[in-house]
């Protein structure tokens, strides 16, 4: 029997794993999270077999929650999954005990399931070895910097930099504490990219660095404006919030 253990910000995410896991014979979830800390917590209370972990988090990311995991239980398997991150899953391909692409598969996590099942004690400990040293590579090469265009020349800008992001006629704009830049991707495939940061999704043609908002505007009908200072301090924008988003905004800033 494998006990397990899914982490993922997501709660849609972390209820179908844990709907496929539970049409599988031989697996338990012990437990879930939707943050790294509790993640940590939850393993080093239930010592599970192997932790389902998403590898983009708010806050404490997969990377640095895998970290900490291989402390507090290690010997645990880590199954990592990704919506997007092309670049992670390669990585971990080649050393970690396997990934999920979402949305999940039932084939493909029955599949994962059955191989960990199959695992003898020494191949259970060359696989947690493995694990630690693809942690260890990605960790030590992942750039908090983002690639953007400005008259013709390619800019990499900090995570900790952007203000916010809005897309136009298909164009994304990045706004920095610098100026604007041109991003060649989509506002989601931006959003992708940023997940783990404070920058967020917070109306479909809009990401905010939740950091640098400044005040809070409530509007008609329950809804929000945010406002950020622009570039040079010259003056403010406002940047509407979807109703998508009010509730996890809300829950983010403290709002009641």
């Amino acid at each position: 029997m494998l006990n397990a253990i899914i982490v993922d910000d997501e709660l849609p995410a972390r209820d179908e794993l844990k709907y496929l896991l539970s049409r599988l014979p031989g697996v338990t979830v012990v437990g879930e999270a939707d943050n790294g800390p509790a993640a940590v917590g939850l393993a080093a209370q239930h010592c599970p077999d192997v932790v389902f972990l998403d590898i983009q988090m708010r806050g404490m990311n997969g990377m640095e929650t895998a970290l900490a995991l291989r402390t507090a239980a290690p010997n645990a398997l880590i199954v990592f999954a990704s919506a997007y991150d092309e670049y992670a899953i390669k990585a971990f391909e080649i050393g970690a005990v396997d990934y999920l692409l979402k949305p999940f598969e039932s084939e493909r996590v029955a599949a994962t399931v059955e191989r960990l099942q199959k695992y003898r004690p020494e191949d259970w400990q060359a696989a947690a070895t493995r694990v630690d040293q693809a942690i260890t590579t990605v960790a030590k090469t992942t750039v908090h910097k983002l690639a953007v265009e400005k008259n013709g020349k390619i800019v990499l800008v900090n995570y900790s930099d952007i203000l916010y992001a809005h897309t136009q006629t298909g164009a994304v704009t990045v706004v920095t504490e610098t100026g604007e830049y041109t991003y060649s991707g989509t506002l989601s495939e931006l959003q992708e990219r940023l997940r783990g940061t404070t920058v967020m999704r917070v109306h479909k043609s809009y990401l905010v660095h939740m950091e640098k908002v400044k005040e809070v505007i409530p509007w008609f009908k329950g809804t929000y404006w945010l406002k950020l200072s622009t570039p040079g301090n010259n003056g403010t924008i406002e940047v509407p919030v979807g109703k998508g988003q009010i509730k996890e905004i809300k829950g983010i800033l403290g709002l009641k």
